[in-house]
């Protein structure tokens, strides 16, 4: 792909993402719940990964963010993929019964070794349909699996709970002090959404295309975990709400409404370890340079490190400690930093610090 291309193609997503100003617009949405909305779920494995991507994306801080969750307008849970990721409340049931049926069949083998019983999996759901009304903290719940003699051991409590998100019963509730709570979707949820089969697909497909565009088939296809008759299915379902256009041997998906990416750079961003922006593909060779691809994703195993980006590009990796108010960000850049970058960076770190409200000591190494 030219670099030209290549370029737009990296400043088209970035307004997508909503993480850069896109022209002809309104501002970004300001809300945890309206950039959920928009994006259809962040992915959220890590709960400080989860709020900090929907900050830096609406500009509330951590605080803010957390009241949403408490105010029940977002809520973490397993919709997709076997992970976790932030969704709107009124989504979290019918996006998991939806798209959560694949990954449930795969982990019956894991079931097996585990010894999970079918048994087991419905005395668990009547356990939390009892006693999670009201969230409760993660070791209360492997208690109440004890209480009712099933082994929570091992990585039993943690997939029959999943399991049970994943079905669309339960999601997780606030934090309560430092632990997830989880409690019953059907009582924490002020109203849940029930699309026809058709129009939960083509929600979707409509806001992974809009929201993460320009994409390909197998990227949705990757994003839900489904084949790619699914995700051909669920596309034509919009008609020409989404347009396909050819470049490079490949055909690229945006929708008819999209953002137009900014004329000039897309901007300096510190992003989370597991963003969007990276996990919203199934390739990522427009956005990460490949010689650096086991700097980011060290043994390639999903395990991401948290990115510095460029214009669209991964340009390097940062890490933070927070210690008395104060949060040290240590920056890695790949290639030195142009002044212009530079101050770019220093407002995103500016940024980072507001959304925690502590201040900040930014270093960067030397590339």
């Amino acid at each position: 792909m030219k670099l030209a291309d290549r370029r737009r193609l990296r400043r088209a997503r970035m307004a997508a993402l909503g993480l850069a100003p896109a022209l002809g617009t309104a501002a970004a949405p300001v809300t945890a719940l309206s950039v959920a909305r928009e994006l259809g779920a962040l992915q959220a494995q890590d709960y400080a990964s989860g709020v900090w991507s929907l900050g830096v994306r609406s500009g509330l801080t951590r605080e803010q963010v957390e009241q949403a969750v408490r105010d029940r307008e977002v809520v973490r849970t397993w919709p997709m993929r076997g992970t976790i990721h932030f969704v709107p409340a009124e989504d979290a049931r019918w996006m998991s019964r939806l798209l959560a049926g694949r990954v449930l069949d795969s982990l019956q083998a894991r079931y097996r070794q585990l010894s999970i019983t079918p048994d087991e999996i419905d005395c668990a759901a009547a356990v939390f349909a009892e006693h999670l009304r009201e969230p409760v903290r993660r070791p209360d719940v492997i208690e109440l699996l004890e209480a009712a003699g099933i082994d929570p051991t091992g990585q039993r409590a943690y997939h029959l709970v999943g399991h049970h998100c994943m079905t669309g019963l339960l999601c997780q509730g606030p934090m309560i002090g430092r632990q997830p709570s989880f409690v019953l979707i059907d009582t924490w949820v002020p109203t849940s959404r029930q699309p026809s089969r058709d129009e939960a697909m083509a929600t979707v497909a409509e806001r992974y295309v809009r929201s993460h565009g320009p994409v390909t088939e197998k990227d949705l296809a990757g994003w839900v975990a489904g084949t790619l008759g699914f995700a051909r299915e669920a596309l034509s379902l919009l008609g020409d709400r989404v347009v396909r256009q050819e470049a490079d041997g490949q055909t690229w998906l945006t929708h008819a409404e999209a953002r137009v990416g900014p004329a000039g750079p897309a901007g300096v961003h510190l992003l989370p370890q597991w963003d969007e922006f990276l996990l919203g593909y199934k390739s990522r060779d427009v956005t990460l340079p490949e010689e650096h691809v086991a700097t980011v994703i060290p043994g390639r195993n999903m395990a991401f490190q948290p990115t510095l980006v460029i214009d669209g590009e991964v340009a390097g990796t940062w890490k933070r400690q927070e210690r008395k108010g104060t949060v040290h960000l240590e920056v890695a850049p790949f290639r030195p930093l142009t002044g212009t970058a530079h101050r770019g960076l220093e407002a995103s770190s500016a940024a980072y610090g507001a959304f925690l409200g502590c201040d900040v000591d930014l270093r960067v190494r030397e590339a």
